[in-house]
């Protein structure tokens, strides 16, 4: 979500997946296959709320938020017994926020201990802080000591030639740390995981979905990983419904969001996606084009088990609008009092909405247990 990164998030994933689409086409990479190593990606129609329809000024940040001029970018973040851990990649920092704004900041660029180097997603798990970058994992303590770096790989049940870990996608769940990746296969196209962090460091598949070869879905840009629960919630933010699993992998049940309204893809994003897909299919690999925005971003988990989906307000070609919703008891998505937003996370009690500027990031944290919250 850095500056650089967040602005346009989901459509700017889909014009990455053309470009990279006819880049593989014409011979200019080949998904690691040389080296079959991992890489990371800096990344993580849309419900209307009830109360939405408010005009564009309300996306600015409120008078509570806070400037943080340490802050440049809010690529991920994850909550630990109250307080925030942002991660910077522009700094290449991790910033600890407490409820009462004290900021602690600590990580660095490199590859020593207690350094790193772009790392996709950041996460919580047990009393530790866990930044997943490409092929290792650097854990740190609650306080920001390092405690150790430990190296993973794709398993045999992925079939990898080359390995994306997609960033703001890794889930912490009682049977280990899940995360999202992306595999090219040789001469079958790509398949995106959900992989469990084994003992010896080889991630095992619990659940997959493949692209066809010769065709690029850009539905495909927008995977969906979320904790549930019952186990995980695995899919395509486009598509109506989300697969639930269990920890150990088994299907359990379908849950749909057919009650969240979808916003129609502006016409000048569209066309520059449709400039894109013509070289791409120039190259003859076939193009599926949505014809709405992704009906989701994300789903998070209140403490009583109700869903939070993350939805967009309003979409235009440099900025994406997002809110935080509920279903509420008509069925329809009622908003939380978190103000929208291009940056937004919840967990648990707590949502963070942030604000790049030029001098800094503006951060508002909004304890839902407060009076008019949830």
């Amino acid at each position: 979500m850095n500056r650089d990164g967040r602005r346009s998030g989901e459509m700017r994933r889909a014009r990455a997946a053309l470009l990279l689409a006819a880049a593989l086409a014409s011979g200019c990479a080949d998904a690691g296959a040389n080296g079959g190593g991992t890489t990371a990606e800096a990344d993580s129609a849309s419900g209307t709320p009830e109360t939405s329809g408010m005009p564009p000024e309300m996306s600015s940040p409120p008078p509570e938020a806070r400037l943080f001029p340490e802050v440049f970018s809010v690529s991920d973040a994850t909550v630990l017994d109250g307080d925030w851990y942002i991660l910077d990649r522009r700094a290449h920092r991790v910033h600890r926020i407490s409820p009462d704004g004290r900021l602690q900041s600590f990580g660095g660029e490199g590859s020593g201990p207690g350094e790193f180097r772009r790392p996709a997603a950041i996460v919580a798990r047990g009393d530790s802080i866990i930044l997943v970058a490409s092929g290792i994992l650097h854990v740190f303590s609650s306080s920001g000591e390092h405690l150790a770096d430990r190296r993973f790989g794709a398993g045999p049940t992925m079939d990898c030639i080359g390995m994306t870990v997609r960033g703001a996608d890794a889930v912490s769940v009682r049977a280990g740390l899940l995360l999202l990746v992306k595999c090219a296969r040789p001469g079958e196209g790509t398949s995106t995981h959900v992989a469990i962090e084994t003992v010896d460091g080889a991630l095992r598949s619990l659940a997959r979905q493949d692209e066809e070869v010769g065709t690029l879905d850009l539905a495909s840009a927008e995977p969906v990983l979320a904790r549930h629960p019952r186990g995980f919630l695995f899919g395509s933010g486009w598509d109506g419904c989300l697969n639930l699993f269990s920890e150990s992998g088994e299907r359990l049940d379908v849950l749909c969001h057919d009650w969240l309204d979808r916003l129609d893809i502006p016409p000048e994003v569209a066309r520059e996606i449709e400039e894109l897909a013509a070289g791409v299919r120039a190259q003859g690999i076939r193009v599926r084009m949505p014809e709405y925005m992704a009906a989701l971003t994300g789903v998070s988990v209140m403490p009583g088990g109700q869903l939070v989906f993350k939805v967009y307000e309003s979409v235009g070609l440099e900025t994406e609008i997002l809110r935080l919703v509920t279903r509420g008891e008509a069925g329809r998505a009622v908003a939380l009092p978190v103000p929208p937003a291009s940056i937004l996370f919840h967990e648990g009690t707590s949502a963070l909405a942030a604000w790049e500027e030029l001098d800094g990031t503006r951060i508002y944290i909004r304890n839902l247990d407060e009076p008019g919250g949830a």
